[in-house]
């Protein structure tokens, strides 16, 4: 059995209030976790045995499938009850099962390109195109910027509307939303505090790397030099390992590579060394790499690094732990009088990417 890459698209489910049966379900992702089950040696494989979730939907229930990962969209063979989707590829991107679904009076809740940047929540039912929102007036998609955050409203929305709940109390809940601590620990969580921006997120693995990383891009412009700090648990094939570190590359300026708790069986500071050769190989500077054993001592690192202007990336084991080293951290004297002359300068969101 070998181990296999990739997420675990754990469905959402929804009972209903007045049956014992599930009357809802939503399916993400398609993708299998790490370290495989028995008889189950393909991705394919797995997205079958989840696809027994969508068919014991009940026939007055909604399945509700996430159109953009080709796995999920297999599913709809077996689905129970009336079939939705939800998708980021609207208007011209729009795939033709897609397209056709919607024109057949299915429901679909799809991003589509709107007056403003990250598009506009488009609901499609029984032939209608109801308007619900700017993705941007959303505070957990950062302006729209955030894909992976407008494609769980997107599903949520399907779920939520498919259960009856009206366009005007879906929209309220989610312009209300945000992915402060209090709400999401461990997802974006933002603090301003310093003088640069923290965001802290458990982004544990490739997959979850390169979704967070494709906001950082996004976000680069706003940001003099963006640091990042980057762990894996130990159970990981070392190749996967190497691909975290690689990946790294992309995204960040200066690297903290720190040894998770979760070694699993591998000696103390494998699981860096194996981080540190993915990022060497992708052709990054070892002079732009710091390796920390300990993660408490990791994001002490990380925020002394920073100054006015920058962006600092934590991916926290312990994210209660982590958060409150960001709360505490303390800012150096001169270092607060540099923040103050930048922002009399015109504030700091217009830094140029150093080299």
């Amino acid at each position: 059995m070998r181990a296999l890459a990739g997420d675990a698209g754990i469905p959402w489910l929804m009972p209903s209030e007045a049956r014992a049966e599930w009357r809802m379900s939503v399916h993400d992702r398609g993708r299998p976790a790490r370290g495989g089950l028995k008889g189950i040696d393909t991705i394919e494989d797995l997205a079958w045995v989840k696809s027994v979730v969508v068919e014991a939907v009940h026939r007055n229930g909604t399945s509700i499938l996430n159109a953009d990962d080709p796995m999920c969209v297999s599913m709809r063979r077996r689905a129970g009850g009336r079939l939705g989707y939800f998708s980021l590829r609207g208007s011209s991107d729009m795939p033709d099962f897609l397209r056709e679904h919607i024109e057949d009076g299915g429901l679909a809740v799809v991003r589509e390109a709107g007056r403003a940047d990250g598009g506009d929540i488009i609901i499609h039912d029984d032939g209608d195109a109801i308007h619900l929102m700017p993705t941007a007036e959303i505070p957990a998609t950062f302006d729209g910027l955030a894909d992976f955050n407008v494609q769980n409203a997107l599903g949520a929305v399907a779920m939520a509307y498919a259960q009856g709940v009206p366009p005007a109390v879906i929209r309220s809940a989610l312009s209300t939303y945000t992915t402060s601590f209090q709400h999401s620990p461990g997802r974006l969580n933002v603090f301003d505090g310093h003088g640069f921006r923290v965001i802290l997120d458990y982004a544990h693995n490739p997959a979850g790397l390169r979704a967070l990383g494709d906001l950082i891009l996004k976000m680069r412009p706003r940001h003099r030099r963006i640091i990042g700090m980057i762990n894996i648990p130990g159970d990981r094939r070392d190749e996967d390992i190497r691909e975290m570190g690689a990946l790294a590359t992309r995204y960040f300026d200066d690297i903290v590579f720190r040894e998770d708790p979760a070694r699993r069986g591998r000696r103390p500071g494998e699981i860096v060394e194996l981080l540190v050769e993915g990022a060497l190989a992708a052709g990054f500077s070892e002079d732009r790499i710091r390796r920390v054993m300990n993660e408490e001592d990791a994001a002490p690192v990380c925020l002394a690094m920073a100054q006015p202007g920058d962006l600092v990336v934590l991916t926290p084991t312990e994210v209660e732990a982590m958060w409150q080293q960001v709360l505490d951290f303390r800012v150096s004297p001169d270092a607060r009088h540099e923040v103050e002359i930048e922002r009399r300068r015109g504030g700091t969101d217009t830094w140029r990417r150093t080299a």
